[in-house]
C-alpha cells in the first residue's frame, strides 16, 4: 500500500470536506446540510401538517416526522438515491444538484431534470377525528414525492467547490518518514504510523475549518418545481373487514428562492422564499345521514411567503379550496433548526374544515443520512 493510498483512505474515512489533494478531488457529505422537508406527502393528504405548501430542498435517507398526539401520528420518509449504487465512483455532488462540466468543452452547464434523484417515498398512520365522522379512524397513506425541475446558480457553486478544493490542496503532509512506515511491512510500524496521519489531518482540519466554514452552508436552487401523490385509506369500522374510505391526491408546487445576506459571514444563508401550488383531490372521508360514505372532488389554489433568518423561519400560507367543498386554509408557521437532523415546526390559524377549523400543530422531523460522502471532483 503506497502512502497516496493510505492518505486518501484516512482522509475519506475520517474527514467529512475532506479528499485527495493528489487527485484533485474533494469530499462533500450531504449529511452536513440541514434537512428542510418539514412533512411528507402522505401527511399532507391527511391534514396532518403545520405546513401544507412546501418544496424541500435538502433530503436525508430516512426522516420521521410526528406531530401533536404523538404515537397517534408519525410518517416516515424515505429517499431511495442514498441508498442505491452508493459505492459507484461516479457518484458525485455535482451530479446530485445537477451541475456537470462537459467534458469536451468545459462548459459549465445545469441539469434542470437532475432533481428527480430527491424522489421519496412516505408512508403514515393516523389515528384522528375526520369532520363529520364521529370518533377518531385508523388511517394509512403512502406517497411520492420529487423534484420536477431546479435551477441553481451553477458559476457560483463550482468556484466555490474550487476554492475548497485549492484550500485542501494546501494541507501539510505528514512526516516522510510517518508516511514510510506506514507503507511498510511491519504490521506494528504500519499501525502506529496510520494513527499518527488520522491525529495529524485531525489538527490540519482544525487549522483550516475556519476557511471552510462558509462552504458548509445550505445554497437552495433560485428556482424549483415538485410533484407530488398521495393515496389514503380510512378504516370505515374497528375491524378489519370493515372496508375503507379512500382519498387520493395530486399536487405541484413551485418555488423561487432569493438569498438576503450574500457574502455574510453568518453561519447561514437567510433567504425570502415565495411558493405557489396547485392540487386536486378526489375524498371519500365523508359520511352522509345515512351512514354512508360518500366521494367529493375539489381543487386547491394556494401561495406561501417564507422568511429564513438564522435557525428560524417564519411563515404564512393561504390556499382556497374550490370544488364540492368551498374553503379555505389561513395558517402561520414557525420553524427552529435545533442541530442539523432535528426541526421543531409549530403552526396556527384557520384551516378547511367548517367545523372544528382552528390549527394548533406542534411537531418534530427528525432526518437520518445512510448515504455518506459522495465525490466533488475539480
Amino acid at each position: 500500500m503506497n502512502y497516496k493510498s493510505i492518505l486518501s483512505i484516512v482522509i475519506l474515512a475520517h474527514l467529512s470536506y475532506f479528499g485527495s489533494a493528489q487527485e484533485g478531488k474533494t469530499d462533500q457529505n450531504l449529511s452536513d446540510f440541514t434537512m428542510s422537508n418539514p412533512s411528507s406527502p402522505a401527511f399532507l393528504l391527511v391534514g396532518e401538517s403545520p405546513t401544507e405548501i412546501y418544496t424541500p430542498t435538502n433530503l436525508k435517507a430516512l426522516a420521521l416526522h410526528v406531530f401533536n398526539n404523538f404515537g397517534e401520528s408519525f410518517s416516515i420518509e424515505v429517499a431511495p438515491y442514498f441508498f442505491i449504487n452508493r459505492k459507484s465512483k461516479d457518484r458525485t455532488y455535482y451530479k446530485y444538484i445537477g451541475i456537470e462540466e462537459d467534458k469536451t468543452t468545459g462548459e459549465i452547464k445545469q441539469k434542470p431534470f437532475r432533481g428527480l434523484n430527491t424522489t421519496t417515498l412516505s408512508a403514515a398512520y393516523v389515528d384522528k377525528e375526520f369532520e363529520g365522522i364521529e370518533g377518531k379512524r385508523k388511517t394509512y397513506s403512502i406517497g411520492l414525492r420529487t423534484t420536477l425541475l431546479r435551477f441553481y446558480d451553477k458559476d457560483k457553486i463550482y468556484n466555490e467547490a474550487k476554492k475548497v478544493g485549492n484550500i485542501l490542496k494546501n494541507l501539510d503532509s505528514p512526516p516522510v518518514s510517518v508516511l514510510t512506515d506506514a507503507s511498510g511491512d511491519d504490521p506494528v510500524k504500519r499501525a502506529i504510523a496510520e494513527k499518527a496521519i488520522i491525529e495529524h489531518y485531525k489538527k490540519e482540519k482544525e487549522k483550516i475549518s475556519p476557511q471552510l466554514k462558509e462552504f458548509k452552508k445550505t445554497t437552495k436552487p433560485y428556482v424549483s418545481v415538485d410533484g407530488a401523490i398521495g393515496y389514503s385509506a380510512l378504516f370505515k369500522g374497528d375491524k378489519i373487514d370493515s372496508g375503507t374510505a379512500n382519498r387520493l391526491g395530486s399536487w405541484i408546487t413551485g418555488q423561487g428562492s432569493l438569498i438576503l445576506n450574500e457574502g455574510s459571514d453568518s453561519e447561514r444563508n437567510n433567504y425570502l422564499n415565495v411558493l405557489v401550488t396547485a392540487r386536486y383531490i378526489e375524498d371519500e372521508f365523508n359520511i352522509g345521514d345515512n351512514d354512508q360514505f360518500f366521494k367529493t372532488f375539489y381543487r386547491d389554489l394556494g401561495a406561501k411567503v417564507e422568511l429564513e433568518i438564522d435557525r428560524f423561519s417564519l411563515a404564512y400560507e393561504y390556499i382556497s379550496r374550490d370544488g364540492s367543498i368551498n374553503s379555505e386554509r389561513s395558517v402561520g408557521t414557525l420553524k427552529y433548526i435545533l442541530s442539523k437532523d432535528i426541526t421543531l415546526i409549530g403552526g396556527f390559524g384557520k384551516d378547511f374544515p367548517v367545523d372544528d377549523n382552528l390549527v394548533t400543530v406542534f411537531g418534530i422531523n427528525w432526518g437520518v443520512n445512510f448515504g455518506g460522502k459522495v465525490t466533488m471532483k475539480e
